[in-house]
């Protein structure tokens, strides 16, 4: 299978997965993302299949970063559903991101079209960030879950 059609496939699924993830998202905040998480995905895939006919295709960078930071910043824990523990997927979705950013790096490596080189480095950071996102995402989730509030297990970081 060449490097474009696993591109390609990754995209398509990583779409699939963040749709599911905001049906059955806890809460409003977090199902934005999802959906706006899988909207890149479908974006990188039309980016891939342009690439893989050899047209030059038009990028956009991601918005993600920023209307996130305002999901966060209106996130309220005690809204999430503890019952409904999203945890293991939220983590499979970071493993994703990380799985093609590896791919995207390798095929940066061996590409010696320098447009191609260009767009997927594009897509690389995007990947980046969407990683950043969910991580930052799964902190906000994890906290509640495993925050210690005791002096004697020393300095924690502030959130």
């Amino acid at each position: 299978m060449e490097v474009f059609d696993i591109a390609i496939q990754l995209e398509q699924e990583g779409a699939t997965f963040y749709e599911e993830l905001a049906k059955n998202a806890p809460t409003e905040g977090f199902a934005a993302i999802f959906t706006m998480l899988a909207e890149d995905e479908r974006k990188h895939e039309s980016y891939f299949k342009a690439l893989k006919k050899k047209n030059k295709p038009v990028t956009a960078s991601t918005v993600i970063i920023e209307k996130a930071r305002e999901i966060f910043q209106a996130f309220d824990p005690t809204e999430f559903d503890e019952e409904r523990d999203q945890i293991p997927a939220y983590e499979r979705a970071i493993e994703i991101e990380q799985k093609s950013i590896d791919l995207y790096q390798e095929q940066v490596a061996v590409s010696n079209d320098e447009d191609e080189k260009h767009v997927i480095k594009l897509i690389i950071e995007e990947e980046v960030r969407h990683k950043k996102v969910l991580q930052e995402l799964l902190n906000l989730v994890i906290r509640p879950h495993r925050w210690v509030e005791d002096a004697e297990f020393g300095v924690r970081e502030e959130y």
